[in-house]
């Protein structure tokens, strides 16, 4: 039995970053011209994707902790393996196909440590519902489930094992193809047996039809909102309000994911809403101190030294 399971993607991310680059929110693009050169003032090559970077945050606290993944039998695919076996991370249930290529992105990092990537997902994008052993689910203390890239019936698959064996807990950080399953109805919001749902405001933003019903049926809403911080709802009534914390920001990659799987971690040592939230600023400011979603993974003594926690 495991205290918890990622099912997200894994994938190899290269990192490149350039002061000649400037990010945008506004539409603006930066042209190159053809035949340029344009000088990088870093490089890093590191695994990625939710599924990864949960199920190393997860190791790291201390919890017995496996991942749903789907990657090719490449080069990629062995410098992921070997990344969850220096962490700790059980790969047992790891899926490698052999025909299928493994998932990666490059991250173009700009001046500003704003980001923008550019995805393969690849075999991460191809999990199927045989793929999803309903044994090791219902054995589980805990699941946290990542973008799947719209996979409507393995998200299907899911919810109903743990629909059937509710002593498993869930967790969830959907992708914009899930919320937009969501918006179109495909699933029926009072039928996911989701414990905590984990969005940032620009994804609460997309689902906004759906607010009053997600906030009455799923207990714990957890709203993050980069640097400003975030909020949390509790069954609907009670609202949180947190600050972010991020004293040196490299790259802004994985932040999300630190936070959620910090919060969990917390859940399942048995510590409150307050102590979850703390556990996720802190691992979530420390993740984008560096390059990757990885490096800046803290450890259970760390954290517990950080927020003054004691379990």
């Amino acid at each position: 039995m495991y205290d918890v399971i990622s099912i997200g993607s894994s994938l190899l991310d290269i990192f490149v970053k350039s002061n000649d680059l400037e990010a945008d929110r506004d539409g603006e693009r930066q042209i190159l011209t053809y035949g340029d050169k344009l000088e990088l003032s870093d490089f890093h090559i590191v695994t990625g994707g939710g599924g990864s970077n949960t199920s190393v945050a997860f190791a790291r606290f201390g919890l017995s902790s496996a991942v749903i993944s789907e990657t090719g039998r490449d080069e990629f695919a062995s410098l992921i393996t070997a990344d969850f076996q220096k962490e700790g991370v059980e790969t047992n249930l790891l899926i490698q196909e052999k025909l299928e290529k493994t998932g990666g992105s490059v991250i173009l990092v700009a001046r500003d440590s704003e980001r923008v990537a550019m995805v393969h997902r690849g075999a991460a994008s191809m999990l199927d519902p045989f793929d999803i052993p309903a044994f090791w689910i219902s054995k589980s203390r805990w699941i946290h489930l990542s973008s799947l890239g719209g996979r409507k019936e393995t998200l299907a698959k899911i919810f109903k094992v743990l629909n059937n064996n509710q002593d498993t807990k869930m967790s969830w950080n959907p992708g914009k193809k899930e919320l937009e399953l969501l918006v179109n109805e495909e699933f029926a919001i009072d039928q996911i047996p989701c414990e905590v749902f984990f969005v940032n405001q620009e994804e609460w933003d997309l689902i906004e039809p759906l607010h009053e019903e997600i906030l009455l049926n799923f207990p714990q809403v957890v709203i993050t909102k980069g640097k400003k911080g975030g909020e949390v709802h509790l069954f609907g009534k009670k609202k949180f309000e947190f600050e972010g914390e991020a004293p040196a920001l490299v790259d802004s990659t994985g932040a999300g994911d630190a936070f959620a799987a910090a919060y969990v971690s917390a859940l399942l040592n048995g510590l409150d809403v307050n102590i979850a939230i703390a556990w996720g600023v802190k691992n979530a400011g420390n993740v984008v101190a560096y390059f990757g979603a990885k490096l800046g993974l803290l450890r259970k003594a760390q954290i517990l030294e950080l927020t003054k926690a004691s379990k």
